[in-house]
This record gives C-alpha cells, sequence and structure tokens, in this order.
C-alpha cells in the first residue's frame, strides 16, 4: 500500500467513527444482503473480476454481483474469501493483492489494505485487530481497527491460508497449505505479541479446518503432488488436534496419493464432518468425529469445488465450478438427509461461502 492510500483509508475510518460518536443521534445504515448466504465467486483466473452473489435461502433468489452494485467498481481477481465481524466485512482479491474493506451492514466500500503480494483469508483476532494471510510472503499481517494501521508481520511457513482464532486463550492456527512448493505446518501465533508459539507438524499441505464440539481442532491435509513424477506423491490425511495441548491426537490417512482432500467443514451440532477426497474429481464424505476409520463412500457423488455447511441455518452449499469458464452452479442439501432443496446459476468459479 502507498503511504497516500493508507492515509485515504484512515481518514475514511475516522470520518466513519466520528459520524458514529455517541453524542449525535446514530441512525444506523441499512442492513442489506442480511441474514443470508454471500457466494463467493473467484472469477477468471488472471483477468476480468471476481463476483459477490446474494443468496436468500428463505425466497430461493439470487442476487448476482452485489459488490459492483452497491459500489460501482469491481473487486479484483481472484476473489478468494470474504470475512465479516460486526463492524466490518473484508474482500479478499488474492491476485489483485487487495483486501475491500467495506461496512459490514451494507457493503459499502471503505478503504482498501494494498500492501501484501496475495491475501488469502481474513480474521477477527480481537476486539480491535484482525488477521490476513499472504500466501505469496509466508507472512500473516496483523492490522489494528478501526485506524487499520498494521501491527506487525508474522513469517508462517509456505502458502497460509485458512487461520483459526482461538479467543480463550488469544491463539491464531494458521494453516501453510504450501503455495508453489510444499508444508506440512501449523503456526501457532500468540495474538498479544505476536509471537510463533510453536509449529504443529502435519501431513503435506492442510487446507481447510472445523471446530468440534469439544473444541478439537480437525484438519484436512491434501498430500504432496509431484506433477512431473507421480510416483513421488504421498496421500492425504485427515488430523485432529487437541488445541490444549497443541499435539496431534489422531491421524486418518487417504489411501490414493492422486487425490486431492479439502474442503472440511462440520454440522451445525459439531458432531459430524463433511469433506471431499478431491477438490476436482472426487465426491462428498460424510464422518462422525466419534469415528476412527475414513468413511468408505461418498454421501453426494458430485464434484464440489466448494463445500460448507450454514451454521445458523444448518444446510450444507456445494459450489460446482463446472468448466471453470462460465457460469458456476451452487446446490443446497438438507442436513442430515441432504435432500437437494435448490439449485442456483452463480457467477465464476464459486469457491467460498459466507454466512449471515
Amino acid at each position: 500500500m502507498t503511504k497516500n492510500h493508507l492515509v485515504a483509508t484512515v481518514v475514511l475510518f475516522a470520518v466513519l467513527a466520528v459520524s458514529c460518536s455517541k453524542d449525535e443521534a446514530i441512525q444506523l445504515p441499512e442492513k442489506l444482503y442480511q441474514p443470508g448466504v454471500l457466494v463467493v465467486n473467484e472469477g477468471p483466473f488472471g483477468s476480468g473480476t471476481g463476483t459477490l452473489d446474494f443468496y436468500d435461502p428463505q425466497t430461493k433468489k439470487l442476487e448476482s454481483d452485489i459488490y459492483q452494485k452497491v459500489n460501482g467498481v469491481p473487486i479484483g481477481n481472484i476473489f478468494q474469501s470474504v470475512y465479516f465481524d460486526l463492524s466490518y466485512g473484508y474482500l479478499v482479491a488474492n491476485n489483485s493483492g487487495a483486501v475491500r474493506v467495506v461496512d459490514a451492514n451494507n457493503l459499502k466500500l471503505l478503504g482498501s489494505l494494498e500492501d501484501m503480494a496475495s491475501p488469502r483469508y481474513a480474521v477477527r483476532t480481537g476486539t480491535l485487530s484482525v488477521a490476513i494471510s499472504d500466501w505469496a510472503s509466508g507472512k500473516v499481517f496483523f492490522y489494528q481497527t478501526p485506524a487499520f494501521t498494521k501491527l506487525a508481520e508474522v513469517e508462517s511457513g509456505n502458502g497460509p491460508e485458512r487461520m483459526y482464532f482461538q479467543q480463550s486463550a488469544n491463539k491464531l492456527y494458521v494453516l501453510n497449505s504450501g503455495g508453489f512448493f510444499t508444508d506440512s505446518t501449523i503456526t501457532v501465533i500468540n495474538t498479544t505479541n505476536f509471537q510463533v508459539i510453536r509449529k504443529i507438524q502435519v501431513p503435506f499441505n492442510p487446507n481447510s479446518y472445523a471446530v468440534d464440539k469439544d473444541g478439537k481442532l480437525w484438519v484436512i491435509c491434501g498430500g504432496k503432488k509431484d506433477f512431473t513424477n507421480p510416483a513421488n506423491n504421498t496421500p492425504g490425511a485427515l488430523v485432529r488436534i487437541n488445541t490444549a495441548t497443541d499435539q496431534v491426537e489422531l491421524t486418518l490417512n487417504f489411501t490414493d496419493a492422486g487425490k486431492f482432500p479439502s474442503n472440511l467443514t462440520i454440522n451445525r451440532d459439531r458432531e459430524v464432518l463433511y469433506f471431499v477426497d478431491d477438490k476436482y474429481f472426487g465426491g462428498v464424505y460424510r464422518m462422525n468425529i466419534t469415528a476412527n476409520a475414513l468413511p468408505n463412500a461418498p454421501v453426494i457423488n458430485r464434484t464440489a469445488y466448494a463445500l460448507a455447511i450454514d451454521d445458523i441455518r444448518g444446510d450444507l452449499y456445494l459450489g460446482d465450478a463446472g468448466n471453470f469458464n462460465q457460469a458456476g452452479k451452487m446446490i443446497r442439501y438438507a442436513v442430515p438427509s441432504l435432500t437437494p432443496l435448490d439449485s442456483q446459476q452463480v457467477g465464476v468459479i464459486p469457491g467460498n461461502f459466507t454466512f449471515r
């Protein structure tokens, strides 16, 4: 981010804070696009822009490209993820190297963070701080809100992506997904002093996580892929980590080294895991957290480029990227019956869902 851009961003947030002074009669902004589901469409690789769609599960209506409609400008390329706290939304466009910070109520653009090479995911790490993983630099960037001044840059590993913040212990778990290389670690960062506490060794390329009802952290690892010599491939695994000790207490290995397990999610009661055995060609599997072996057969026999459970309303959402060049599809399933409830055409490459 340039100095001028940073100043502009800070001024925007300062104006927002002043306008909400306790001494004034506060008129809350109109609450747009909530409650419901936000569909993150990556957009075509290397060109064009990603888009954000809104789906209302009650009316079964979908509105396309809502960020463009509100702000009159595109999000950027590739649109990787969205994260909302009570005040702000963080729309992360990794190829553009930008995080669009919006008003959580109405999606109005407040400013952009642009001092990262390839941001991937954001998560709130305290009352006044947010963390953003940067895939290219191998770092996690911490910013203080509402001014969005940088607090720290912490080295994490190759390709840091998804993050879990354990508020009770002020610990941030960062999944180092490997990036252009490989990695087999989860970095644990103390969010009070921004120091690395430890690195947890796991199988190659951890890429997604879920937290169960007992507070255990489940992580799915994609395995190592050698595209020049597939004989060197190693299969993925599902692991369970005790967050009290930060020790891996269960490892379940997949058998097919040619597949890429991913998209781990969990039901609303946090007792049943869902995941795909291969992000590009596999099916959806289901497993109780008490199980000691991986399931043998899929419960949904179709490719899920994106998979997530709405922890507010309980349904399962699947994103089908199709040919990765044209409009994709979103399918909603009832849980646990997995009865299809609705199907909608969405933007190009639906890659993530956010629930509000």
